[in-house]
């Protein structure tokens, strides 16, 4: 559950953009975007429930592997390349592609999170949208020279991402913001000599990393990305949207051999066998210190140990000396339709599709249309 208090977004003058994020959530059905269920505010806060991703950040499996190797690489490349380009066919740029906004589900897929720098209405891919934002490290130059963008900026994050997988860092990367910022707009792109990389890789990167949009990959749309050697022949991308390859991480191992573990001596010790492991101690609120370290593995510690309130940013405001916010800004009106149900047909804007059902799938293609549908790809690429 994301939970953001009405007054440090009115204070920060992020009404607004909230209000995008929150549409884009409801309109959107993808397997590798999150996905909004409800949401709904009090007096004080607002409230958006989305899916929950064991898995964590992409980041933190990065920083743990220290970089990943090519086929790894171009797995979750691809997965994030199906998802801006189901953005981009809906008018959505994301404009903030980096390993911590890529989150990972219970089966090591990606879920793209984070959706408040998105913008919509922009189909052009070179222009539409003029706002110099994102994190400094992977900013795009046409944001960084303010000269207009469109949704070429996700495929330089694309990008970003695919070079810092394969290295361990982003390209061009200074703690110096001022030397940063320079060699963003006119280093050159350089591949370090003690990591392998071959030839379609590279052209791939320094595709995506082409300072003009005009002449980047993906400027054609999706399909001419998806058809560059690095992915062309490797990846089945209607198998990968459908969830029917294996991912190359599977972050959620240690918890199933813990719960198996588990429920075996459970089973011994009570002589009878779990029909349903799900539903044992740890489900039923007795879970203990052991369990709960297996079932957070995928966080840093310094995530695990924040509180679960924060402390209050607009008593912080008064504090300083700086004037309390009126009722009107914090009312129900500003924030109209920000409450959602996606449970019930017609509130919001309509989703792409039909609901997935069941759990996640890894194995051979469903018969069900409704899990499977053939077209969908398709309709994607059009």
């Amino acid at each position: 559950m994301k939970i953001l208090r009405k007054s440090h977004l009115v204070r920060r003058r992020q009404i607004e953009r909230t209000k995008t994020e929150r549409k884009v959530l409801a309109r959107l059905d993808h397997p590798f975007l999150m996905k909004l269920y409800y949401a709904f505010q009090t007096t004080e806060k607002l409230f958006l429930v989305l899916d929950y991703c064991p898995g964590g950040e992409l980041f933190f499996h990065l920083s743990r592997y220290r970089r990943f190797q090519e086929p790894v690489a171009r797995f979750y490349a691809a997965e994030l390349m199906l998802a801006i380009g189901h953005l981009h066919k809906h008018g959505v740029i994301y404009r903030d592609l980096k390993p911590e906004n890529v989150l990972l589900d219970a089966y090591g897929h990606v879920k793209l999170g984070d959706f408040g720098l998105a913008k919509d209405g922009i189909r052009h891919p070179t222009q539409g949208a003029k706002s110099t934002c994102g994190t400094p490290e992977y900013m795009a130059p046409e944001v960084l020279n303010q000269q207009g963008h469109g949704f070429c900026v996700d495929y330089w994050g694309l990008g970003m991402i695919l070079f810092e997988m394969m290295t361990g860092l982003p390209p061009w990367y200074t703690t110096d913001r001022a030397k940063l910022f320079r060699r963003l707009r006119s280093a050159p792109l350089i591949f370090p000599n003690e990591i392998s990389f071959t030839p379609n890789c590279k052209t791939c990167i320094a595709g995506l990393l082409e300072r003009d949009p005009r002449l980047r990959i993906g400027v054609l749309g999706l399909r001419s990305a998806m058809r560059h050697e690095f992915f062309h022949r490797k990846i089945n991308f209607e198998a990968l949207r459908a969830r029917q390859i294996s991912a190359p991480i599977r972050p959620c191992e240690g918890w199933r051999q813990f719960q198996s573990r588990s429920n075996s001596i459970e089973a011994e010790s009570k002589g009878w066998h779990s029909a349903n492991p799900s539903l044992d101690s740890a489900a039923m609120g007795n879970i203990t210190a052991e369990a709960l370290d297996v079932a957070t593995a995928n966080f840093d510690d310094s995530f695990r140990r924040m509180p679960i309130e924060t402390e209050d940013f607009e008593k912080q405001q008064q504090a300083q000396g700086h004037p309390p916010i009126s009722e009107k800004d914090l009312n129900a009106q500003t924030f109209r339709g920000f409450t959602f149900d996606g449970d019930i047909p017609g509130d919001g804007p309509p989703r792409d599709g039909p609901p997935r059902e069941g759990p996640p799938r890894d194995g051979p293609p469903s018969t069900d249309r409704r899990q499977n549908p053939p077209n969908d790809l398709r309709g994607e690429l059009t």
